[in-house]
């Protein structure tokens, strides 16, 4: 998750950006400063290539990537030297940078030495960056910079989309009764399919198809289970990292990270229907069973409630250190939002978005599942366990797994919890009844998302290391 601060001033500095332009400075600043190739770069942010990505900056008046991830990097520096102390030889140091270096690209972007740019502050650089775009800076009552402001406003109130409106999911036709037993997989390793671009989160749609985000790429490819392949892909906005399918079948719901938005995919036309805007990068996504609202958390530690059908906000609410996990209760009267770094899930009233309690896990709580009978809600924890929470009385059950859980899948028949260890390169296959691990699958790589098809016979597993497995 991007550093909201370095990320926020940017913006703050760069207004009026395009929305290509703005991916590569969110970037930039996610990445403090340490940017990649811009061949690479521009993959990241949906462009076709290092001169389209140049060509935009240019159009913006921005400086070329190098010279604008020095800015970044610069900013960085000063922003972690005003809140540790640290001076700029260690933090050269940290990132083994040679401290020269670091010394005269201090001089080079702000034109002072790092001695008086620290005592001038983060302003300085601001303002040096915003006279290099050919913005003129003056004092004057009507046009005098002053951070804060636009700083408040990063962190405000709502914003609706003024671009395309809301397509809201057609009427849902009943869907065939399947007579088929419900499965679940024998926890066999069956299949694997390149992806590139960091696929991070999988969602099944009809058809024996899945959706898979690729966070590197701007992008969310089809794939056919069976065989495993990519038959189509859709461009998205830049991180595309959570999608979730409408219960129609008909769309699915994109979280854009960078371009700040959830985006509507058409799944009958494979193409990017319209989008609404969210203050903050836009991070995890669950949907109502009714679909008619789309729950999202942003990394301004906020919680938003869309009506689908106005394809609007309706409400939001403060929640501490969100991640890219939510889920819903299956009544659809609650919703579960794990806040990372502070060990808690948040139970939250789904249609007034009120706080009702807290499950203390520890750790760093991640991926959230609720089993059928709404009963029992387990989480996933990067501290290394994997957690039971029993709802009704609150008690929270721990199986120690050795190493740091990101993802959850819970079988439809419930008879297997798949869990990824995400830097162990293993699935977890877990025995939901006895909280007890059966074994484990080596991936490799760094698996994250999974999901099951809909009679639960096939697990798929999207793993950032760039390909997709299928368990059977």
């Amino acid at each position: 998750m991007p550093p909201l601060r370095l990320t926020s001033l940017l913006q703050t500095a760069l207004p009026d950006l395009s929305s290509a332009s703005r991916a590569v400075v969110n970037t930039l600043g996610c990445l403090n400063g340490n940017a990649p190739s811009a061949r690479e770069l521009a993959d990241w942010v949906g462009l076709r290539d290092r001169y389209q990505l140049a060509r935009a900056l240019r159009r913006d008046g921005l400086p070329p990537l190098e010279q604008l991830a020095g800015w970044t990097r610069v900013l960085y520096w000063m922003l972690e030297a005003e809140t540790s102390g640290v001076s700029l030889r260690q933090l050269a140091q940290r990132e083994n940078v040679d401290p020269a270096v670091a010394y005269r690209l201090v001089h080079r972007v702000t034109g002072v030495p790092w001695s008086q740019a620290q005592r001038a502050g983060v302003p300085l650089a601001l303002l040096r960056l915003r006279e290099r775009r050919g913005m003129r800076v003056v004092t004057g009552r009507s046009h005098a910079v002053d951070l804060r402001p636009g700083l408040a406003q990063a962190v405000g109130d709502d914003v609706v989309s003024s671009r395309p409106r809301w397509v809201a999911p057609r009427t849902a036709h009943p869907s065939p009764v399947r007579t088929a037993t419900r499965q679940h997989p024998a926890a066999v390793l069956s299949d694997r399919t390149v992806v590139r671009g960091s696929p991070f989160d999988v969602a099944m749609i009809p058809g024996g198809m899945a959706l898979v985000t690729r966070a590197h790429a701007a992008a969310v490819d089809v794939l056919r289970l069976q065989p495993l392949g990519v038959i189509g892909s859709i461009r998205t906005g830049p991180v595309p990292t959570r999608v979730v399918v409408d219960p129609s079948g008909r769309c699915a719901y994109v979280t854009s990270q960078f371009a700040e938005e959830i985006e509507t995919l058409d799944l009958e036309t494979l193409r990017l229907a319209s989008t609404v805007a969210v203050q903050g990068h836009a991070l995890a996504a669950a949907i109502a069973p009714d679909g008619h609202t789309l729950y999202v958390t942003t990394n301004i530690d906020r919680l938003f409630a869309i009506s689908i059908p106005r394809g609007r906000i309706v409400t939001s609410v403060p929640i501490p250190m969100t991640c890219p996990h939510i889920t819903v209760h299956p009544s659809g009267r609650r919703v579960y939002v794990p806040c990372g770094r502070a060990g808690v899930v948040v139970a939250i009233e789904a249609h007034t978005l009120c706080p009702l309690r807290r499950f203390q896990v520890g750790g760093m709580a991640q991926d959230l599942v609720v089993s059928r009978d709404g009963v029992t809600l387990y989480c996933a924890n990067e501290g290394g366990w994997l957690n039971a929470i029993h709802l009704p009385t609150g008690r929270v059950l721990t199986l120690d797994l050795g190493s740091g859980a990101l993802g959850l899948a819970l079988s439809p028949d419930e008879q297997v919890l798949l869990v990824g260890l995400v830097f162990a390169g293993r699935i977890a296959v877990i025995d939901p009844r006895t909280l007890t691990l059966r074994t484990s699958l080596t991936t490799g790589g760094k698996p994250c998302r999974m999901a099951f098809d809909g009679q639960g016979g096939i697990g798929v597993i999207a793993n950032e290391g760039g390909w997709v497995d299928c368990i059977t």
